[in-house]
């Protein structure tokens, strides 16, 4: 080896540790709790799940667990090393992908290019890097992309064991994700675009039709991957869950950021639009100028810029198959001299500003301290949820869609959810989130499915009501949002923190247990509202200093911005105002 090429071997490997830094940022999908419910049901039962067991409405529903392999995976990890353990695994399948890519781009000997190439590659992709069973499906397309293009470049290899290797490949990929159809699709991609570049002389009438060779072989590889695909445990009906997402696209557009289409204002996606508009102009390029063009990536590019615009999701597949073939171009070497290759230089130098920036203000600012980062989840409430399982938990539970997952996880199987991400809840996002809307959307659809126990997040906004005092005076006061559908003569507030609150409907659980859970003042929310009121004379200091002791006794105090330290110092406003002269607090 020549020392630049060593150089330049030094430098790739360096482009790919800087590249793998992006794989690791936190843990973000609420998915992930329903997850490790499935692979904790698929391994105590050694099947995975047929029907709904984590929700009421539709338990004993069928459920085609379609990524039931990830899930054993991922609850196996987890439960030997927690979610640092899914972190590193997560990353390890990305590097994975990144480092098959490398190998797509040395079959086209473009081992100078890698650290150019590696860094936008991982940051292009990084949108869909989170944990998710598709970190599969990002490794096998990668695989799939490789050993065709290394076919299209020297020859298929030929005989039983070959098609047996393409069965189990394809056979195990359906088991992990669905997204085997992305695979099954490149591989129709390349045998029709192999079919048109053998059959050119017939078109242009230059010869008689000749028999496919290579286009009915990539032919039998496809077809072979469509029957292994029905080696899973559902058979035909993991079709239906590709027929529910198709039925239910539109809502998924509207509500489900990676489903909707590309997002000008989104960074993450820039590298998406740098590379659709490099990509395609070479593409262009190349094709009017130079008069060339392989067949096979003009059908793959065509194809996946089409799904790549409808759905942010499938950008990757844009990504990976658009920079290997912007690679494979036949692009002239760089100078060895001159202004030109001064420029080439500068132009190369520049690129890894750009992509150091990026990473700098996009990435690495997005490191945490832990693994995950959830705001679907409260260790005071699942506390509050299984310490009075006795009374609660057989009520009609409503959650918030992304607090479903973890809620399953954390509660099963005393508590069933009403919601959480599985497809099976398609047909209840527009209702859940639309009750958003107004009050009467809540109230209609607490009416609908009789629910007793409701978890709320408290972020909805705050509604101005004019009040009148005991002292004839009037005044506005910001109310939240819940006390208009969930009124306190039929409700009662029995946990809240500062991101979710639990109500209880009064007819549903012993009077007793609940006088003594209560929070008829301290309520989320609304805590502010009580000091007019107190200084009037209207309510007695000790209720309040009453339910502000049963806060703390169960909510020990963690920091400064916690809510039990919040309530210490507004307790102590409360009593240094009404020791003031003039006041009129009961005590």
């Amino acid at each position: 080896m020549h020392d630049r090429d060593r150089i330049f071997g030094i430098l790739g490997w360096g482009a790919f540790a800087f590249a793998a830094s992006a794989f690791f940022l936190p843990v973000i999908n609420p998915d992930i709790f329903w997850h490790l419910s499935a692979g904790k049901y698929t391994l105590a039962h050694l099947a995975p799940p047929r029907a709904d067991f984590l929700s009421w409405p539709l338990a004993g529903a069928d459920w085609v667990d379609f990524e039931w392999l990830p899930q054993v995976i991922y609850y196996l990890i987890h439960r030997a090393a927690g979610f640092w353990g899914l972190l590193f695994f997560k990353a390890g399948l990305l590097a994975l992908t990144l480092l098959v890519f490398r190998g797509i781009l040395l079959l086209y000997g473009r081992a100078r290019l890698l650290p150019l190439a590696l860094p936008f590659f991982a940051a292009a992709i990084i949108t869909n890097s989170d944990l998710r069973p598709e970190n599969f499906t990002l490794l096998f397309f990668t695989i799939t992309l490789y050993y065709l293009e290394k076919s299209r470049l020297t020859a298929l290899p030929a005989g039983w064991r070959f098609k047996a290797a393409v069965f189990a490949f394809f056979a195990l990929w359906t088991n992990l994700h669905a997204g085997y159809l992305y695979g099954l699709a490149l591989v129709g991609l390349y045998a029709a675009g192999e079919f048109f570049e053998e059959e050119l002389p017939f078109i242009y009438g230059k010869a008689s039709f000749a028999r496919p060779q290579k286009s009915l072989a990539y032919l039998g590889l496809f077809f072979t991957g469509l029957v292994s695909s029905l080696a899973n445990p559902y058979g035909w009906k993991i079709y239906s869950v590709i027929s529910n997402h198709q039925r239910h696209i539109t809502t998924l557009q509207e509500h489900i950021q990676e489903w909707n289409t590309f997002d000008l204002t989104n960074a993450y996606q820039w590298p998406y639009v740098l590379a659709l508009a490099v990509v395609m102009g070479s593409l262009v390029f190349f094709l009017l100028r130079r008069r060339h063009t392989a067949y096979t990536h003009f059908a793959c590019l065509m194809f996946f810029l089409w799904a790549s615009a409808n759905h942010a999701r499938h950008i990757p597949f844009f990504i990976i198959t658009g920079l290997a073939f912007l690679l494979a171009l036949p692009w002239p070497g760089l100078p060895e001299k001159g202004l030109k290759r001064a420029a080439a230089l500068g132009a190369a130098a520049a690129w890894l500003l750009v992509n150091a920036w990026f990473y700098n203000n996009f990435i690495w600012t997005q490191y945490a301290a832990k693994p995950e980062l959830f705001k679907w989840g409260s260790a005071g409430l699942s506390d509050f949820l299984r310490t009075n399982k006795k009374e609660l938990s057989g009520l009609k539970l409503f959650n918030p869609w992304g607090w479903g997952g973890w809620l399953g996880w954390e509660l099963a199987p005393d508590y069933k959810v009403f919601i959480d991400g599985r497809y099976l809840f398609h047909d209840k996002i527009v209702e859940v989130v639309g009750v958003r809307n107004g009050p009467q959307n809540w109230r209609e659809m607490i009416g609908k499915y009789g629910f007793d126990l409701m978890l709320i997040t408290l972020d909805e906004p705050k509604v101005p009501l004019k009040q009148k005092l005991a002292d004839g005076s009037s005044g506005i006061f910001w109310r939240p949002s819940y006390l208009f559908y969930l009124p306190r003569s039929e409700w009662a507030v029995v946990y809240w923190d500062y991101s979710v609150a639990a109500l209880v409907r009064r007819s549903a659980v012993p009077a007793g247990w609940l006088a003594g859970r209560e929070f008829r003042y301290l309520r989320p929310a609304d805590s502010l509202n009580l000091v007019a009121p107190l200084m009037g004379g209207e309510l007695p200091l000790s209720a309040v200093r009453r339910e502000a002791l049963q806060y703390l006794k169960n909510h020990p105090t963690s920091g400064d911005s916690s809510p039990a330290a919040d309530i210490m110092s507004f307790m102590g406003g409360l009593e240094t105002l009404c020791a003031q002269k003039g006041t009129r607090c009961r005590q």
